[in-house]
């Protein structure tokens, strides 16, 4: 199993990252169940939702929030916030292109993990989910940009390109491209990140079709699992 991960996520305590298209498509419960097991996770212990592109952040801070959540799994959301960290449970995102944006203190007693296609990043989801985050917590804040399309593939049409900062889109040959991780780190850092605890490799899931799928590239609903848990 290959999983693109986050050293300093895994010294605070937290499983988790992106696995890589050679455990197969995970868009299914299914799917993802035998990806836990192997991990030796109970599935019921990792939430999911019904992604949306939205700006909207789910909040569990405490086993009311928990219980709550259990009793209305279907809701729709494209955030979660753990704080403070809940031993024993955690969530999970799907993307085929768009960012899966890990997020904890650093100590791991507080993590957040969204799911953020290019409509959430323009309604500022990345900026709200960290400081969601920062209110929870006094640590300092560590950032994991999981593979996602990158700015080398994701060309985009004026109108899309205009909700964007000027400096994260690209003009290459006539063509519009938009820089992703550009535009992330910047909100990342205006809710106070610093550029060190930002780690935001050039894993690109368009252009690398040896470790992952692509919406844009094969228009196949095969989907990765990226993933945050507190054991």
């Amino acid at each position: 199993m290959k999983i693109f991960s986050d050293k300093k996520m895994l010294a605070a305590g937290l499983i988790g990252g992106t696995l890589s298209r050679h455990t197969g498509p995970m868009g299914t419960p299914q799917d993802q169940q035998k990806i836990y097991d192997e991990l030796r996770i109970p599935s019921t212990r990792i939430f999911h939702f019904k992604q949306t592109h939205s700006a909207r952040l789910i909040e569990l801070t405490n086993q009311e929030d928990i219980t709550a959540f259990t009793q209305l799994p279907t809701q729709e959301a494209d955030a979660w916030l753990f704080a403070p960290a809940q031993t024993g449970w955690g969530c999970a995102v799907i993307t085929a292109d768009c960012v899966p944006l890990f997020l904890w203190a650093a100590t791991g007693d507080a993590f957040a993990l969204a799911h953020c296609g290019w409509r959430g990043v323009v309604q500022q989801l990345p900026l709200l989910t960290a400081q969601a985050l920062r209110r929870k917590t006094n640590e300092p804040i560590y950032a994991y940009l999981g593979p996602h399309i990158q700015s080398c593939c994701f060309e985009v049409q004026a109108d899309c390109a205009d909700q964007f900062s000027a400096k994260n889109v690209l003009h290459k040959n006539g063509k519009l491209y938009v820089d992703l991780t550009g535009e992330i780190t910047d909100q990342l850092k205006h809710a106070g990140l610093t550029q060190e605890n930002i780690n935001a490799p050039y894993y690109c899931t368009c252009g690398d079709r040896e470790n992952f799928f692509s919406w844009r590239r094969d228009k196949a609903r095969n989907m990765l699992l990226s993933f945050i848990y507190k054991p």
